[in-house]
């Protein structure tokens, strides 16, 4: 085979009987020889200027320029020379396997393959490992950490779609594969110690033996947490003359609450509102109040006009009223608890009414005498699975009654409800007034008839 370059040469010397076809076999011409040595030289400066590239060297040692590759190492003979890695257009710098250590000659990990590690001589820095499962993880050690510890690391599994970070050797924080972020735990069950974000707008957080929520608002008063239907802002919580907590419903005439210093005070429209607000409706009542005085009620002179005794009607209806007194059982508490329901004594609103009527007077018109009306409507509220995960218990299928205070508030179809009352104080004033007038006339007439 003709020798046309470098790499036709052949390593047995009696083979090579031509260079680039000049005959240089046994007994060729002398002016072969010249020829040949003419075309060595040209094919010896093909290979340097890269013309025709060398088949697989091998060398104990190669130089090039400031790069030096002496056995598994390549260096720099510059002092202090970078070496650049730098691949032409978009072609990559590959490591096929095998672990890489930068800053090190200590793997990170060295029972797990094909990881990168970035660290100072005493283990200070980072890992990137990939591992089973399809999973990766990035991993932080410090100067007290061994090859192989670590004291921070973030791991995403590709199986689980599970991306967990975590701080001294432990997980502090998860996020998993539908977004749930979880602090303090890797497992979305509201029970559990911790807290949890959901893509849905829930927040929750669970805590053992501490407050699961501190919120903090420094310097002035003002508001603390607010809370919002829609796009309405219906209520917020709030801090006031300092050290009070008060809470106001935002929405037109609705009440609030301030608790001072041993005080409840009620609000109306952001600040403290006196004799505009109700405790319970009728419909929506009380049952017992337990208290160790009675309720103060304003009496003052300079607040009330029209003072007056009673008329002669007035009288007659309290005299009727006096002698409407019974003792009587609640419906609802003889059917929660049947003959051991306790016996009350009062009046029957109904009675009180028609005692006012027939002396010629309109019940409404005192305020011993109320009516109270209101309106209901029923919702049919569908029976609901466990969810242990997401909070939820089961219940039943039911019935909820809701009220309205107006007709206007109340859907299509409600129902008008009416319950009549009395309060007790004043119509006992009312009586006591009658009686006492009473006895003042029947006094008078003994006194006349001693003296006749």
């Amino acid at each position: 085979m003709a020798k046309n370059s470098i790499r036709d040469y052949d390593a047995t010397s009696g083979n090579n009987t031509d260079v680039q076809s000049v005959d240089i076999s046994e007994g060729c011409a002398a002016s072969g020889i010249n020829n040949a040595l003419r075309e060595i030289m040209t094919d010896l400066k093909n290979v340097s200027t890269g013309a025709v590239a060398l088949e697989t060297p091998a060398a104990d040692q190669l130089n090039v320029d400031n790069i030096r590759i002496d056995g598994n190492t390549i260096s720099s003979t510059d002092t202090n020379g970078d070496i650049t890695l730098d691949p032409d257009g978009t072609g990559d710098t590959i490591i096929a396997s095998g672990n890489v250590m930068i800053g090190t000659t200590t793997e990170g990990f060295a029972d797990y393959a094909d990881t990168l590690t970035v660290a100072d001589t005493d283990h200070a820095g980072i890992t990137i490992r990939s591992g089973a499962s399809s999973s990766g993880s990035l991993y932080f050690s410090d100067a007290t950490s061994g090859s192989g510890e670590y004291d921070g690391y973030l791991n995403y599994n590709q199986s689980t779609q599970k991306l967990t970070v975590g701080t001294a050797a432990a997980t502090r924080m998860t996020i998993d594969s539908s977004g749930i972020l979880m602090v303090g735990k890797t497992a979305t069950n509201y029970q559990s110690v911790g807290v949890e974000a959901k893509g849905n707008g829930s927040l929750w957080a669970t805590a053992d033996g501490n407050g699961p929520l501190i919120c903090v608002r420094k310097s002035s008063d003002g508001t603390i947490v607010q809370l919002y239907k829609d796009t309405a802002k219906i209520s917020e919580f709030k801090v006031t003359d300092g050290d009070n907590l008060s809470i106001d419903c935002t929405s037109t005439n609705h009440s609030g609450l301030t608790f001072g210093t041993d005080v409840i005070v009620p609000r109306r429209g952001g600040a403290q509102s006196d004799n505009t607000i109700d405790l319970g409706a009728g419909g929506a009542r009380f049952d017992d109040v337990f208290a160790t005085n009675g309720t103060i009620q304003t009496s003052d002179q300079n607040e009330k006009q029209q003072i007056a005794s009673l008329t002669t009607a007035e009288i007659t209806a309290a005299k009727a009223i006096s002698k409407l007194f019974k003792t009587f059982k609640w419906n609802d508490k003889v059917a929660a608890k049947g003959d051991a329901a306790r016996t009350h004594a009062g009046v029957i609103a109904q009675e009180v009414q028609a005692a006012m009527t027939d002396a010629g007077l309109d019940a409404s018109n005192y305020a011993f005498w109320c009516s109270d009306t209101w309106w209901e409507a029923s919702t049919e509220v569908a029976a609901v699975e466990a969810d242990e995960e997401a909070g939820i218990e089961a219940q039943d299928a039911y019935t909820r009654i809701d009220t309205y205070q107006t007709a206007d508030e109340a859907p299509d179809g409600a129902t008008e409800r009416t319950r009549l009352g009395v309060r007790y104080a004043e119509l006992l004033a009312f009586i006591g007034a009658a009686t006492e007038q009473r006895l003042g006339d029947i006094e008078t007439r003994l006194t006349a008839l001693e003296n006749a």
